[in-house]
């Protein structure tokens, strides 16, 4: 029986251990056991585990199937090591034991925005996959439409004119999260968004 295979759409999930390498640029595919599905052109969200917050926006450039034996040293120095050996050497440990007929999918990605605070996934599921400086960047513009109470106002100019790690920071999670819902809803229900 063939395995389903896993489609990369909205995001795509990756161990903390590797967010440095691939802010710097040393990491640019990841592979995955196994039949992944990707669009290459499409932009998603790279989120690290466990604390699932997105660090940055990438686009899928290329998506591959491999046999583990056909895997090469170029394809480990892509993926942020310096050899097959280390590469098969970490696979193992996220897989357990892989065998020379096992498929891979490399997955192929470049960094187009980089989230100095992070983006809690749950946030970006909540606005429907829209960046809060989108929101509120949008609910600026269309302010005089929208009616928003005061206290929703303060924070989205806060977070437009300061970023959203300097809100949270500065009113808390809830709150943010609470505005940019609000904002979000009432840019929906105007026809904004």
């Amino acid at each position: 029986m063939k395995r389903k295979s896993v489609q990369i759409r909205k995001f795509m999930l990756v161990d903390s251990a590797y967010k440095s390498r691939i802010l710097r640029g040393d990491k640019v595919t990841t592979i995955r056991y196994g039949d992944y599905e990707a669009r290459p052109g499409s932009e998603i969200y790279l989120v690290i585990t466990p604390s699932d917050t997105a660090i940055a926006k990438v686009r899928i450039t290329r998506v591959e199937k491999k046999k583990v034996r056909e895997l090469t040293n170029e394809d480990a120095r892509l993926d942020g090591f310096s050899d097959v050996k280390e590469l098969l050497r970490e696979l193992s440990k996220i897989y357990g034991e892989l065998y020379g007929d096992d498929e891979v999918t490399i997955i192929g990605f470049e960094v187009i925005k980089r989230f100095a605070d992070g983006i809690p996934l749950k946030w970006l599921k909540g606005l429907n996959y829209r960046e809060p400086e989108e929101i509120a960047r949008l609910y600026l513009e269309n302010q005089e439409k929208l009616n928003l109470n005061r206290e929703t106002d303060f924070i989205l100019r806060r977070m437009y004119n300061e970023g959203l790690g300097r809100a949270v920071r500065t009113f808390g999670p809830k709150k943010v999260q609470g505005a940019l819902l609000k904002a979000y809803h009432a840019l929906y229900a105007a026809g904004i968004i």
